[in-house]
């Protein structure tokens, strides 16, 4: 890798390290020079601002996401890549030491109301992941895995919305038990409703 090159990874590197625990706001160009032990020069050599950089590191790190589903989504089908997908989230997580949550959810929250040029990629991101569960939901539904009931998209969006809360609460707390619980009550309710047994004949 060319050294300029590598000076502009380091710095998106930087940013996305202190972004995801303090935030792209309390984050300052001088601590993302620290960090990739850059110069001043060399920061604003490849980056016009420090917004510029924020969205360069949302950017690279919507490319590693969007791999991280596929690994899921286009490797296995309908339920099985739920319960991959639900298993890869657990491991990431965990393995930060539950220190600095989802960079999608802490952005949305951050930027939404004050800063459209960091909401629109976001809110992309957010799209695009629904959109993959709810096609492995649309298969686990056809194959009869998955309740019918509720339709595909809702049950998307509350997977997503329930995966954020437990990491949010999970980071809060310290402890994987509430992003674990999260995961665990999505799968029962995914699962079609068993009938009573009086039903069943």
């Amino acid at each position: 890798m060319k050294k300029g090159r590598k000076t502009r990874e380091s710095l998106i590197q930087a940013a996305a390290k202190l972004a995801r625990v303090k935030g792209f706001a309390r984050t300052s160009v001088q601590e993302v020079m620290d960090e990739a032990g850059a110069g001043k020069g060399s920061f604003y050599h490849h980056f016009e601002s420090k917004d510029a950089l924020g969205l360069a590191v949302l950017e690279r790190e919507r490319a590693s996401f969007m791999e991280m589903l596929d690994s899921c989504f286009k490797e296995e089908k309908g339920l099985e890549a739920l319960e991959c997908f639900f298993r890869v989230s657990l491991e990431v997580h965990g393995g930060k030491g539950l220190t600095g949550g989802c960079l999608w959810g802490n952005t949305a929250l951050e930027m939404s109301d004050n800063n459209p040029a960091y909401a629109e990629p976001v809110d992309e991101v957010f799209h695009e992941w629904t959109g993959k569960l709810q096609q492995a939901i649309r298969e686990a539904q056809a194959g009869g895995r998955i309740r019918r009931d509720l339709p595909d998209d809702g049950l998307a969006v509350l997977v997503v919305a329930a995966i954020e809360g437990g990491i949010m609460m999970s980071r809060l707390r310290k402890d994987e038990t509430p992003l674990r619980s999260c995961l665990d009550m999505l799968r029962k309710l995914l699962l079609p409703a068993r009938k009573p047994a009086t039903e069943r004949g």
